[in-house]
């Protein structure tokens, strides 16, 4: 029996593992199957996940901020350097004979210049080359490529808009990308891209060998397809997970798309360096960002630059690790001409250049950013944040570069030799604006106009001092029974209770008192107390009405102080006050946009142009001929050193307690301008508005080419010459009597000797036959 047990014992043993092997046979099939089932299911997800976001192409693609064209014809306003300047700006480079577009060729004044074609809401204009001959600050003589004496040059792109995101990137098609860029990419980062389906075992061994070699990870073997699969997909951590994952996908991705589908998305998706906050994604946004110029006019050691930066974006940087940059850069060139994209002559030319990268910040995207910043805020009430950040909206501006590169240069030149270095924290501020369209021209907001920060010409709310003056003349002026600029209002101290305080008794500038004087002198000369004393006849209320009717929107208080301007405004606000002034009486609205267009050049909203009668044009054109006197013989006559007697323009000053704020706005018949100089902590800066702002506002005025304003009178106004009382019609060369322009209703029946003998007008003569039978 014992024996008969030790034989029995084996057998159970055996039964029992080959139970044993038999339910873990069972698990492990079940285990795979499950695997399988789980990876058929990955596959699936996986396959799922890279045709709806390739398909759908959702690249971030922000809106595009463009300025206006610029337009060149014989006689406009433009210097040689502000030309030079301005074609430095847009990237165009030189080169004889202007071969291509965005090239030109200067020799003394004239100049070739090759245009890049462009489209617009206007049609457009085709690439063509201009001959321009400069002379006595102007263009002289051009000639288009058609033999039209009119050409405009392409819309720049002056920024971008990304809201919620912080990806930036400029979209090119593959079939505008240049071939050599292509060859270089294949050349240095995926040989055999038109061979394997996604996955590269050679690109693989080869990357394992190199790694062993080196004893750390050097080589990834990643193909071009892997890279744009980590791009889209996945995120860029080393990981064996992210590995496993990025091998089907991208096996998937060649499955459903082809090679040039694939190629033009890398393109466009690449990663190519950081710009504080925003990051740079695709060559085309890559050779803006490094170069200032379109991808398509690189050359091939730019190019090479920005292949070059694949490997590394940050440690190849070409503004921060020069070296390591043009090490890399030689390289590629090397590479390229081992594969016979270049010739041996090309590639010892190309080596020897430089990178020719452009300085951080001097790109057009980032020259305007007081502009760009009320582009923002107008776009902000009209578009919600998602559709700027996605839809690559086109975005055309009224920016006028040149109008732009003149306000800055007055304002940085004026500052600069009043506050050498900015040791006095002297800054300013300019808006331009063409007030029949209403179009914003120009915003300059800082002495170092490309820092961005704080918006002082959309922010800075300034006490306007005199610039208020007009607004209190004109409310006089509506009433033609009572008022004329003839006028006699008299220029002494005068003392306003006010409740709970002290009286208000304002002063005069020179601290004098001069009498008696017509209301035209009052504005001329700015006298204080004066014009105080006609705002307190006029009433405070019925001042206040005329501001808001031309165009304040902020609260008014009822005290004397703001006839002689407490009310604060910024600059942008004060353009808006100006512009019915400038007008005749018309308002509309300040616009920065003049249309928008979907990514496909579509129109998908446009910003007419609205204009409204708000004030009745005999009174403003009065108020308009006694502003232009402002510059010819009052505090603004400092204009006359820049602009010719023959430009007839109008303006006031303005300069705020203690010499806080110095002010000048002024226009012509086709420009508007605000200066504002002070300092932002609001301390008295020591200039008033002749010496701080009318240096600026002529300067500028003076780069620009300017209409006289009308001098030609509206029905219902009239030249009178008056006494000096005010109250009778007089005659030219009677003694002390004037010539201003009066509302019909404001012309005094009555005459005196001298006026009647003279027979200057008809009420007058009727006046001295009525003599003879008095």
């Amino acid at each position: 029996m014992a024996k008969k047990a030790k034989r029995a014992a084996p057998r159970r043993r055996k039964k029992k593992a080959s139970a044993r092997r038999w339910i873990s046979g069972r698990f492990l099939a079940k285990v795979l199957a499950v695997g399988l089932v789980a990876m058929a299911a990955g596959l699936i997800y996986l396959d799922a996940l890279v045709q709806e976001r390739f398909d759908s192409h959702v690249w971030q693609l922000p809106a595009r901020v463009y300025a206006r064209p610029v337009e060149l014809y014989p006689g406009r306003v433009l210097s040689r350097a502000d030309m030079l300047k301005m074609l430095e700006l847009m990237r165009y480079r030189q080169a004889p004979g202007a071969p291509t577009p965005g090239s030109y060729s200067v020799n003394g004044n004239r100049l070739i210049i090759h245009t890049r074609g462009f489209r617009d809401s206007d049609g457009g204009e085709p690439s063509q080359r201009l001959n321009l001959r400069l002379g006595g600050g102007e263009i002289a003589s051009l000639q288009a490529g058609q033999g039209g004496s009119l050409a405009r040059l392409e819309p720049m792109q002056i920024g971008s808009i990304h809201p919620g995101h912080s990806e930036d990137r400029v979209y090119v098609p593959l079939d505008r990308v240049p071939p050599l860029m292509v060859k270089m990419l294949l050349a240095t980062e995926d040989q055999d891209f038109y061979e394997h389906h996604g996955v590269s075992l050679r690109g693989l061994a080869r990357a394992m060998l190199a790694n062993i070699k080196a004893g750390r990870l050097v080589q990834g073997g990643s193909t071009l397809t892997q890279q744009l699969v980590k791009n889209f997909w996945l995120t860029q951590d080393r990981t064996l997970l992210r590995k496993l994952v990025e091998l089907p996908m991208a096996v998937l991705l060649e499955l459903h798309y082809s090679k040039e589908q694939i190629l033009e998305a890398y393109i466009n998706e690449v990663y190519l360096g950081q710009d504080g906050s925003r990051s740079i994604h695709g060559m085309g946004l890559g050779a803006q960002f490094y170069f200032g110029r379109p991808l398509e006019e690189l050359e091939p050691h730019q190019l090479a630059t920005l292949v070059g930066l694949l490997k590394g974006p940050s440690w190849y940087d070409p503004r921060r690790r020069p070296e390591r940059s043009l090490k890399r850069r030689n390289t590629v060139l090397q590479v390229a001409r081992q594969q016979g994209a270049l010739s041996e002559e090309e590639l010892h030319r190309f080596s020897k250049r430089g990178l020719e990268v452009v300085p951080r910040g001097e790109s057009p995207l980032y020259a305007f950013p007081a502009f760009i910043d009320l582009v923002r805020r107008q776009l902000a009430r009209d578009y919600p944040p998602e559709v700027l950040g996605v839809d690559g909206l086109r975005i055309h501006s009224t920016l006028d570069v040149l109008a732009q590169l003149a306000a800055e240069k007055a304002l940085r030149d004026h500052l600069e030799n009043k506050d050498p270095g900015g040791k006095d924290h002297l800054n300013g501020a300019v808006v331009v604006v063409a007030p029949t369209q209403g179009d914003v021209l120009a915003v300059v907001s800082n002495r170092r106009s490309r820092e961005h920060g704080f918006n002082r010409a959309l922010d800075a709310v300034r006490p306007i001092g005199s610039l208020v003056k007009p607004a209190v003349v004109l409310a006089a002026l509506e009433q033609p029974e009572k008022y004329s600029l003839a006028t006699i209002v008299n220029d002494e101290p005068l003392s306003v209770p006010l409740r709970n305080n002290e009286p208000w008794q304002p002063k005069n500038f020179d601290n004098k008192s001069l009498g008696p004087m017509p209301i035209h002198d009052v504005l001329v000369r700015s006298r204080n107390q004066a014009l105080a004393r006609l705002g307190m006849e006029v009433g405070l209320s019925k001042v206040a009405e005329t501001l808001k009717t031309l165009g304040v929107q902020r609260d008014i208080p009822l005290y004397p102080s703001i006839l002689l301007g407490s009310l604060g405004l910024t600059p942008f606000e004060v353009a808006m006050m100006y512009q019915p002034l400038a007008t005749g009486g018309f308002s509309t609205p300040l616009r920065s946009i003049t249309d928008v267009l979907d990514k496909d050049g579509q129109p998908i909203a446009r910003y007419p142009i609205t204009t409204e009668e708000v004030l009745p044009q005999e009174p403003v054109f009065v108020l308009q001929q006694a502003m232009q006197d402002v510059v010819d013989q009052g505090t603004g006559r400092g204009v006359r050193a820049k602009l010719p007697a023959s430009v007839k323009v109008a303006g006031k000053t303005g300069t705020s307690d203690n010499f806080r704020d110095a002010w000048f706005a002024g226009f012509s018949a086709n420009h508007l301008a605000v200066v504002w100089v002070g300092r932002d902590d609001n301390s008295p800066a020591g200039v008033s508005g002749s010496s701080g702002a009318v240096p600026v506002w002529a300067q500028l005025m003076a780069s620009l080419p300017q209409r006289s304003l009308s001098q030609k009178p509206p029905a219902g106004v009239e030249w009178v010459w008056m006494d000096p009382s005010g109250t009778l019609v007089s005659g030219e060369g009677c003694d002390g009597a004037h010539r201003y322009p009066m509302l019909t209703a404001s012309i005094p029946e009555e005459a005196d000797r001298c006026g009647s003998r003279d027979g200057d007008k008809k009420k007058g003569v009727l006046q001295w036959f009525k003599g003879w039978f008095d």
